[in-house]
């Protein structure tokens, strides 16, 4: 029985039993994801399942946004040719030798499409097509398989109105394309206008024209050469004759011929003189590089005396000598005969040796002078032969390059004359090198505007868009929106989590997650007094409502268990997040426990817990506190009045025009309080919001703790922030907080609430068994 039991809203709450003030209030506490980036994108995910429908709205609506435009257009029809353009043959007859200009050999052939793609896109092109079809005229009857273009043109809508001829074809003309088709030959020309006859007219027109002037074009060019060939053959042919004439004149006319033998003779004569040239030249230098030595050397170094035997003989025998002598002296002395007698032998052999030495160098003089005048005598022949074969080698030169001369102008004739017989048969027959693959065909359907793409294309956009909003409106707007957030951000404890109730769930039928409205508020009819309308709401079982109020309770119950009355002050940041609704449902929900409740209606500026139960509002909390009747002496049950549902009271507004505040710092509240402490277990004051008015304070004050009511979606954290900072500063504990009107559906989780609703659904089948 003391189980712990979680329910869907995020919250923790203890099953009912009998030790309930033993038992410690609940907390949820938020935990945080392992993965920020995970958690980020869960959040995104959670935005665009919360708001689908508003995106798919924005997304139908840019699709009609789009479809409504694209159906102001004109429609425009497409249509395509493939051409296969081929390379010229240059070979054929020799066309390529008489060709002025051949791209086709020398280009890739890449170049060579773009160039033609270029070809067709240009002006000229373009021009001499608009004449041509201008010059037909309109052959055909114009046609439009579009039939909203046909409901315009017929309902006169502006800018739908039937074209002239002439100024579709030329609007055709600035709608043409043509691109390479993957790697092939062929080329497709697409043409585009507003009719599909002429679109497909001028694609084929303007093929023909190219073709036409692609042959006109080369036959002109071959035509050309063949004249200027031709032209030119009677010049080169006077140049040849020219060229005969000079060289009879070079010969001398009588027939000397200069051969290659003659010049090769003088040229040897030449070459021998040269090499004497060359060899008397040495001579004379060694024999002048001898006797410059012999004026600055000694004359024994010279090598003609060297080589003198009589030099030789007299250099031994003075050497001979002068040893004797070197024998003998001393110890004899110079007076002594064999000593005279040596020196006289010695004195003629160096007389001897001397007239060698001149008579080796006049040897030297004298060949030196006749080395000098053979190198003079060698020179002038050698001079004398280079001019003659000098003469020679300049006149064979001058009849050889007549001789070329000739040669070539008479070559040069005969091609000529040859490639103009060529040209003239090349232009006779001239090839076309365009094909048509596929010719332009009428389209039935209008390529642009494509209405369906159109259409998706803003159904896209818009449904981008309209996420992209919401999810930039949802991450800079702070607001609370799931369970748990206001016990992470506001750091107080969150009693329950209330669903927003959309229509009533029937008993016997499948309860819905809209679940049931919670009480009557302020807008509802007026009930008659005494009606049971919150019993009869919290009679059906299967309110996920009335469960979740039940939680709700509890947990309050649970807040303070040590106290034996609680005074509560329930109040909110702002204006409508719906605190009134909130406490008269938690009322009938804490009277379901047995316990005496009571809900004072401290509103006093905007009164409405009244209408919650059918009561009327004559007399209630104004009167009290202006003192009609002495709370402490008062019998039970003249301060309050009984609801139609057991064990709750309410106590209204009460009638009075008296400023609220001067009421509620009147000392009949604490009087008033101290007495309903003694009487009610639980008091619920339901006050007016925090932050614009000083009344919830000042009753809060007087209260055991204050309850936070925050509506999903639309509570502002910050908001209700302060109004937690100003429980705070007023030394008011907050019991805890109260997220009311959560829509899991708008959070994308339509199954939160699908484990009760099975298990409500297994209750009922046992039930019915049973019965």
């Amino acid at each position: 029985m003391g189980e712990i039991i979680t329910s869907e809203s995020n919250h923790v709450v203890l099953s009912p039993t009998s030790r309930i003030r033993d038992a410690a209030p609940a907390r949820a506490i938020p935990v945080p994801s392992a993965d920020p980036k995970s958690s980020l994108l869960m959040e995104y995910v959670q935005v665009l399942r919360r708001h689908w429908m508003a995106i798919l709205s924005c997304a139908v609506a840019g699709c009609v946004v789009a479809l409504a435009l694209s159906l102001l257009q004109r429609p425009l029809y497409r249509t395509r040719a493939s051409v296969d353009i081929e390379g010229l043959n240059g070979d054929f007859m020799n066309m390529r030798a008489v060709a002025r200009t051949d791209g086709s050999t020398a280009e890739p052939n890449e170049v060579k499409q773009q160039t033609e793609i270029k070809l067709l896109q240009s002006d000229t092109l373009i021009d001499s097509t608009i004449q041509s079809l201008l010059a037909q005229g309109e052959s055909v009857t114009p046609t439009n398989s579009d039939v909203l273009q046909r409901t315009a043109q017929r309902l006169h809508v502006p800018g739908h109105s039937q074209l002239r001829f002439e100024d579709v074809v030329r609007d055709t003309s600035k709608r043409v394309k043509v691109k390479p088709l993957g790697m092939t030959r062929l080329v497709e020309l697409s043409c585009e206008s507003t009719r599909p006859d002429i679109a497909a007219r001028f694609c084929n027109q303007m093929i023909r024209e190219f073709e036409t002037e692609d042959i006109e074009t080369r036959a002109e060019e071959a035509q050309k050469t063949s004249a200027w060939l031709t032209r030119q053959l009677a010049d080169v042919k006077a140049k040849a004759e020219e060229s005969q004439r000079k060289l009879q004149a070079a010969v001398g006319g009588n027939g000397l011929m200069l051969s290659q033998e003659t010049s090769s003779t003088g040229e040897e004569r030449l070459r021998e003189l040269q090499e004497e040239l060359v060899k008397a030249q040495a001579d004379r230098m060694q024999r002048e590089a001898n006797i410059a030595v012999a004026h600055t050397a000694a004359i024994d170094s010279l090598p003609g005396v060297q080589d003198s035997p009589t030099y030789r003989q007299y250099e031994t025998r003075l050497a001979e000598l002068r040893g004797k002598l070197a024998e003998i002296v001393p110890p004899l002395t110079e007076q002594n005969p064999k000593v005279i007698h040596l020196r006289s032998q010695i004195q003629e052999a160096e007389e001897g040796l001397a007239a060698s030495r001149s008579s080796s160098t006049s040897r030297e003089s004298s060949e030196l002078t006749a080395a000098q005048h053979r190198e003079n005598l060698l020179r002038a022949a050698y001079n004398a032969q280079l001019a003659t074969v000098s003469t020679d080698l300049q006149k064979a030169a001058q009849v050889s390059l007549l001789r070329r001369e000739l040669e070539s102008e008479q070559q040069l004739y005969q091609t000529m004359l040859q490639r103009a017989k060529e040209a003239g048969f090349a232009s006779a027959m001239q090839g076309s090198t365009v094909r048509i693959v596929d010719p332009a065909r009428p389209s039935l359907n209008p390529a642009s505007p494509n209405r369906t793409a159109d259409g998706a294309a803003g159904f896209a956009l818009a449904g981008v868009l309209g996420a992209g909003m919401f999810l930039y409106r949802d991450r800079t707007r702070r607001v609370f929106r799931l369970p748990g957030e206001t016990q992470a951000l506001l750091q107080v404890q969150e009693l329950g989590v209330i669903p927003h109730a959309t229509r009533t769930t029937v008993a016997g039928t499948r309860p819905s997650y809209g679940l049931v409205p919670s009480l009557r508020t302020a807008d509802t009819a007026m009930p008659q007094v005494g009606e049971a309308v919150a019993l009869t709401r919290w009679e059906d079982r299967s309110s996920i409502t009335a469960e979740a109020y039940r939680s709700t309770g509890f947990s309050l119950l649970l807040a303070d268990a040590q106290k034996k009355s609680k005074v509560y002050a329930v109040s909110s940041a702002s204006d409508g997040e719906g605190k009134t609704t909130v406490v008269s449902n938690l009322g009938v929900a804490l009277s379901r426990t047995r316990l005496r409740i009571l809900l004072i209606d401290g509103d006093l500026r905007k009164p409405r817990l009244h209408a919650s139960f059918g009561m009327r509002m004559d007399f209630g909390l104004r009167n009290l506190l202006r003192g009609e009747i002495d709370v402490t002496e008062a019998a039970p049950g003249s301060l309050y009045r009984q609801t139609p549902i057991h064990n709750l009271s309410i106590i209204p507004a009460g009638g009075g025009s008296e400023d609220s505040v001067e009421l509620l710092h009147s000392p009949n509240v604490e009087k008033l309080l101290n007495r309903l402490r003694t009487e009610f277990d639980i008091i619920l004051v339901d006050t007016p919001p925090m932050l614009h008015m000083a009344d919830a304070r000042v009753l809060a004050v007087r209260c055991d703790g204050g309850i936070l009511v925050v509506r999903a979606h639309e509570t502002d954290v910050d908001q209700a922030q302060a109004a937690r900072d100003i429980f705070d500063s007023d030394g008011i504990p907050i019991v805890g907080t109260i997220l009311n009107s959560f829509t899991p559906t708008r959070e994308g989780l339509r199954d939160y609430y699908k484990s009760y609703e099975r298990y409500q659904g297994d209750e009922d089948g046992s039930k019915v068994a049973a019965a």
